[in-house]
């Protein structure tokens, strides 16, 4: 071979622009539906609801119970403690809502909300 023969190359050809297709995002755990989102069930939606529901009417007694027991000469920590612990359940309630296209993490969520709400029962009850 000499200098002035040419060497068989193999030339690659790029093209002037490479599309990369980005993954699909995942859908986030707490969201508002989308208008594409199949509806939840009416059983579940039903089930949740109540539950909900619920927990709302047993918040409504300790807060009328927290009215009288205010004006009557309740401890100073008794309206801060029945208020974080009422914001901390109504919380996890809309947790709760905002996961529902999720298999079992409303049900946790409502459960956990349950805990907070019998904080406030129980305070109540002193």
């Amino acid at each position: 071979m000499t200098a002035l023969e040419q060497v068989p190359t193999t030339r690659v050809v790029m093209p002037a622009e490479v599309v990369l297709r980005p993954a699909p995002p995942q859908p986030a755990v707490f969201r508002f539906p989308a208008p594409d989102d199949p509806p939840p069930g009416a059983g579940r939606m039903l089930a949740i609801a109540i539950y909900s529901a619920g927990l709302g009417l047993c918040g409504v007694a300790v807060g009328l119970y927290a009215v009288v027991a205010v004006f009557s000469g309740a401890p100073v920590w008794y309206l801060p403690a029945l208020a974080a612990l009422t914001l901390l359940s109504v919380a996890l309630v809309v947790a709760a809502f905002l996961a529902i296209h999720q298999r079992a993490l409303p049900w946790v969520l409502l459960l956990a909300a349950a805990v907070p709400m019998a904080a406030n029962v129980y305070l109540t009850m002193l």
